[in-house]
């Protein structure tokens, strides 16, 4: 099968080429102008082979479309959880333009079949603009007349070759850092779920008829509090215990409000406000839809992180 995927130069995109390519289909990676090293520069891995790239801007559909036209599926990865509007990049255009953009193309194109990535969480009244344009972008895909399956991952895990990944960002705070703020106490929980879990689900959907019209929420399976995350990242890190400082969330957010613009500071109010929120999903009947049993997430499983 012909798959295109957008997104695919990011964190989780890597992984679903890699889960693509082993499980006999093509990869068609949609890739801005300049960005096809990033496909090339996975730390700790190979280059990928079998690849073909298309150059292109998810929002200029008339980059894309000839090729997408030869495309038996549709993967689509392409979010940011942050954003920068001063440089145009934004939730509303990266979630909500991109989706209505690539549902018009595979439309015009003639293509039926959709996986999309959404986020645990979603909802029309979120607690912020990324969990609410999320929820308007799987709108958008609901209510198309494509063959869809959406995807609702709790936290990602897993080595990112570099690329952005909260266990490894973390990692550094906890690293080089005397004390790792807990915002809140750290007593919100989430849910982390493995990428290579999240991979099998997306690629094991596109042959599997069942799951079109269905929504999964992904998870680990057994929820932790932000507090708990950050020792088990310790103790893959050789740390016995990770020393750490509650930190209200009202001292933290008009910080976080003033320093947005700035890439280099580690948490936006947008995150801040889903770090308020437990991000545990409600259901997990992707395990049995897919015969999964998710990795757990343990030090173990983050050895991974004393490899940086």
């Amino acid at each position: 099968m012909k798959v295109f995927v957008t997104g695919a130069t990011g964190f989780v995109g890597r992984y679903i080429l890699e889960e693509l390519i082993a499980n006999g289909h093509t990869p068609m990676a949609l890739v801005r102008p300049g960005s096809e090293r990033k496909l090339l520069s996975f730390e700790g891995s190979k280059p990928l082979e079998g690849i073909r790239l298309i150059p292109g801007d998810v929002n200029q559909p008339g980059q894309y479309i000839h090729a997408l036209a030869e495309a038996d599926a549709i993967i689509h990865l392409v979010g940011i959880i942050r954003q920068f509007p001063s440089s145009g990049i934004t939730f509303e255009r990266m979630h909500c333009h991109a989706t209505r953009n690539i549902i018009a193309a595979a439309a015009r194109a003639g293509v039926r079949r959709l996986i999309h990535m959404s986020a645990n969480g979603a909802s029309y009244n979120g607690v912020c603009e990324y969990m609410i344009t999320k929820w308007r972008a799987e709108e958008m895909v609901k209510h198309s007349t494509l063959e869809w399956t959406v995807f609702r991952p709790s936290i990602i895990f897993g080595a990112s070759g570099g690329l952005p990944e909260f266990t490894s960002q973390l990692a550094d705070v906890i690293r080089w850092g005397p004390l790792v703020p807990l915002f809140g106490g750290g007593e919100r929980k989430s849910d982390p779920v493995a990428v290579q879990d999240v991979a099998r689900c997306f690629v094991a959907a596109l042959e599997m008829d069942r799951t079109i019209g269905r929504t999964f929420c992904l998870g680990g399976g057994n929820p932790v509090s932000f507090a708990e995350i950050t020792q088990v990242i310790g103790r893959a890190l050789g740390k016995t215990r990770t020393r750490t400082v509650s930190v209200p969330f009202w001292a933290m957010a008009p910080v976080a409000r003033a320093m947005e613009d700035f890439a280099f500071f580690p948490i936006t109010e947008d995150q801040l406000k889903m770090l308020a929120q437990d991000n545990v999903c409600a259901r997990l009947d992707y395990m049995d839809a897919f015969d999964i049993t998710p990795i757990p997430f343990s030090a173990k499983n983050l050895e991974y992180l004393g490899k940086r």
